[in-house]
């Protein structure tokens, strides 16, 4: 079992980490496309080469199935390019802290979609999401004005599209296995990206080494690295264990802002991010509970 947290811990670690990393690899001269780009056309390489390598079998897609997954790579793919556009124009731990609205999101869809009627904790959770955001944000505060408004968008635009990910990979994509929903979600994302913003920088700029170095980074740390740890975590401790533990990624991430990039947020600011994380217990009160409470030995 001591293995199994050891592997959460490294996981959600290794989703932090390259999200404080992106200001110095646009200090290197990247761009949030070209970052976005390379990181998840390796990422989708190295995935598929994983899968292939460990017998994992290419299902066989049918018209509604391939659709299910143009959607949900659809909200991957936002998810990270309005991510990393934000943080171009706003400090880290904001934007993260505006991104982890998503499990806001994914109640909200389960109840406007689905009609599913939300219990008293959901409800809480909503209101501790809201709360915390309008901290975060410092409306309360009256400092909001000096924030980046593209930036508030772009961190609301990935939280958003992050939650109809989960929703939509939950609700359509359940009975396939997590790696091939990653690994085909990641291409679908390549695929658009090349769509939407093709890299024509790859034939006018020259190829250097931070630019090298830096997708190598993210794509083989935050899209590979992470994901294996997340899966052999959930395998040894199951998903609800693990869910305690991913909680941990946005006060990590906060944490390394401040100690790697001298970013700092005010009390109230900090106590928006308490509640947030709380609405995230809230959401998954049941689930929380039962990994709380279980003495099952893994």
């Amino acid at each position: 079992m001591v293995k199994g947290y050891l592997y959460a811990l490294l996981s959600t670690f290794c989703f932090a980490l390259p999200t404080v990393f992106t200001v110095f690899a646009y200090r290197d001269g990247l761009t949030p496309q070209s970052l976005v780009f390379n990181q998840t056309l390796i990422a989708a390489i190295l995935l598929m080469l994983y899968i292939k390598w460990i017998g994992v079998p290419f299902p066989r897609l049918t018209m509604r199935s391939a659709a299910d997954f143009f959607l949900a790579g659809a909200g991957k793919a936002i998810t990270v390019m309005a991510m990393f556009m934000a943080i171009s124009v706003m400090d880290v731990s904001l934007v993260m802290t505006l991104i982890f609205m998503y499990p806001a999101s994914v109640v909200l869809l389960e109840l406007f979609i689905d009609k599913k009627r939300l219990n008293p904790q959901q409800i809480a959770g909503l209101f501790c999401t809201l709360a915390g955001e309008l901290f975060v944000l410092e409306v309360f505060q009256g400092d909001f004005s000096q924030l980046s408004v593209i930036g508030i968008l772009l961190g609301l635009l990935s939280g958003l599209a992050w939650g109809w990910m989960i929703y939509w990979s939950n609700k359509r994509l359940g009975a396939f296995p997590p790696l091939i929903v990653t690994g085909f979600t990641t291409i679908v994302s390549v695929v658009l990206y090349l769509i939407m913003m093709p890299p024509l920088y790859l034939f006018t700029t020259p190829i250097t080494l931070p630019m090298i170095g830096w997708s190598l980074f993210f794509g083989v740390i935050a899209q590979v690295v992470a994901l294996l740890f997340m899966f052999t975590g959930i395998n040894r401790i199951g998903a609800a264990r693990f869910s305690i533990i991913s909680v941990c990624e946005l006060p990590i991430t906060v944490l390394l802002a401040f100690l790697l990039l001298g970013e700092q947020m005010d009390a109230w600011q900090l106590l928006g991010g308490g509640l947030i994380l709380s609405g995230i217990v809230l959401f998954d009160w049941a689930q929380f509970r039962a990994a709380l409470v279980s003495r099952e030995v893994v």
